[in-house]
């Protein structure tokens, strides 16, 4: 009996193992597309710094999709764009094949506002007036000027108009250009009764304070953050107190301005020396300040504002030093900005 019925407990075992086989689905074998496509381009310039030409060099595709990072798409081979303002653009090209397999190239393009215009300010011979000029590869077709230095604003439409300052003052303005295909750039600038003054704080190398705050929130850093409503706060900070920059090559600087932050005006720096190397080794005093008043008093008791301070005998270092010598309460020091104009 047991001789029989272990062979067909086999059996039985074997038929189900049949049966498991046959009732379980199989993952489909993938479908083997055609060798999808090689995707490239060349990106050339065109007629002005908002136009760019896309040579389209790829291969073994059936359509293209261009798309240029600012909501717009093609599907020309070799399209021409024109971006409509400053900015970073990602181009993505996808070529597909017949079966719609996909290859991608991205690329991004950076247009920079100086680099589409440039913005200038020459004497005109008359005391203390400028007349302002525009160069560009672009057709412009229009220019909207606003001038801050009076309340409330002075706004122009102009290609090139003439403005008469105070001795000595340092003025803001911004002027808005359209080319002839719509792109449009806006500048924020300041000038002064020699010229265009150009904030190179932010292209500096390094920024190097001789303390620091390990506090994040209120450490020297937020003096080069171009805001205002942020200050650097250094408890008992030692002196002298510097803070250097170092820059790529060689700038002359003509004004430089510092913030007044949001409180305690007794830690505002009472006197320092603005100095410039280009060693790091042997400095030259550029300005030396030893103020009567601090800059709450000065602001007419606001707090968060920016004072200028002008360099008579500009020279050009790689290295600059702002440093203090005394502070209003010998204790702690704060400060909003340090800003540098060339």
């Amino acid at each position: 009996m047991n001789k029989i019925f272990k062979p067909f407990l086999l059996l039985v075992f074997a038929a189900m193992i049949v049966s498991c086989e046959k009732d379980r689905v199989l993952p489909e074998e993938p479908l083997q597309s055609e060798k999808l496509p090689l995707v490239d381009y060349a990106i050339l310039p065109g007629d002005d710094p908002f136009t760019f030409k896309f040579e389209n060099k790829s291969s073994g595709f059936e359509k293209v999709e261009w798309r240029f990072g600012d909501d717009t798409l093609s599907t020309v081979l070799s399209p021409t764009h024109v971006f409509l303002a400053p900015g970073l653009y990602q181009v993505d090209l996808q070529a597909f094949n017949s079966e719609n397999a996909v290859s991608r190239k991205l690329v991004d393009i950076k247009i920079v506002p100086d680099s589409v215009v440039k913005v200038t300010a020459t004497k005109t011979g008359v005391l203390n007036q400028v007349k302002f000029n525009l160069s560009s590869k672009a057709k412009i077709v229009s220019a909207k000027w606003t001038f801050n230095d009076v309340s409330p604003s002075v706004v122009l439409e102009s290609m090139n108009p003439v403005r008469d300052y105070q001795a000595g003052s340092f003025n803001s303005f911004s002027v808005t250009i359209t080319t002839d295909k719509g792109s449009m750039v806006t500048f924020d600038k300041f000038v002064t009764p020699e010229g265009i003054a150009d904030n190179i704080t932010q292209n500096a190398l390094s920024f190097v304070a001789s303390i620091d705050n390990s506090n994040t929130n209120e450490n020297a850093a937020k003096l080069i953050d171009n805001d205002l409503d942020t200050k650097a706060l250094l408890a008992e900070a030692p002196l002298p107190l510097t803070f250097k920059f170092q820059f790529y090559s060689a700038q002359t600087v003509k004004i430089y301005a510092i913030g007044s932050a949001n409180d305690s005006d007794s830690r505002d720096p009472k006197t320092w020396t603005l100095e410039g190397s280009n060693d790091d080794l042997s400095w030259t005093i550029l300005d030396s300040r030893s103020l009567t008043s601090t800059f709450y008093t000065q602001a007419n008791s606001q707090w968060k504002q920016l004072f200028y301070f002008t360099i008579a005998e500009p020279k050009p270092f790689v290295f600059y030093r702002w440093k203090i010598t005394s502070i209003y309460n010998d204790v702690n020091f704060q400060a909003s900005e340090i800003r540098l104009f060339r």
